[in-house]
């Protein structure tokens, strides 16, 4: 648990550290929200469809998302290029991710099932297995509130 919450720690201090960054990831959401947001959002209700805010909400938050991911892809290329990336491969930080096994059945699945390194039978038992735990228990958690 030491090296996720080191590699979470240098990833926060990348971010800090990179001014436009912070100014993509925050600035672009709060311009939507902002000046669209409040700019259009006379004009949506006098159509009689509620609030702008809402309906731009859930969109803005998902481009967020995904700027997000593409500057930490963006990272992880820098990270290979100066030999980083080698040592969270080594890591221990993967086998418990069921990303991993989602990765590594997709390259099996797409490559050949030679170039996966646990198996797609196995990759595809792990995600089911804990697709299987997540429902279970977002269903025992639904039921407690609706009770």
């Amino acid at each position: 648990m030491a090296v996720v919450f080191v590699l979470w720690l240098r990833e926060v201090k990348k971010y800090l550290r990179s001014r436009v960054q912070i100014v993509a990831s925050l600035g672009g959401p709060l311009m939507y929200l902002g000046v669209l947001g409040f700019g259009l959002g006379p004009v949506f209700q006098r159509a009689g469809e509620g609030s702008y805010l809402q309906f731009m909400a859930p969109g803005v938050i998902g481009m967020a998302v995904l700027f997000t991911a593409m500057f930490s892809g963006i990272a992880m290329l820098w990270d290979r290029q100066f030999g980083f990336l080698k040592e969270t491969l080594v890591a221990p930080v993967p086998r418990v991710d069921p990303l991993t096994y989602g990765v590594d059945g997709m390259r099996g699945l797409l490559i050949g099932s030679g170039s996966a390194h646990f198996g797609v039978a196995f990759d595809v038992a792990v995600l089911l297995a804990v697709g299987v735990v997540f429902v279970a228990a977002g269903a025992a958690r639904f039921s407690k509130i609706e009770a």
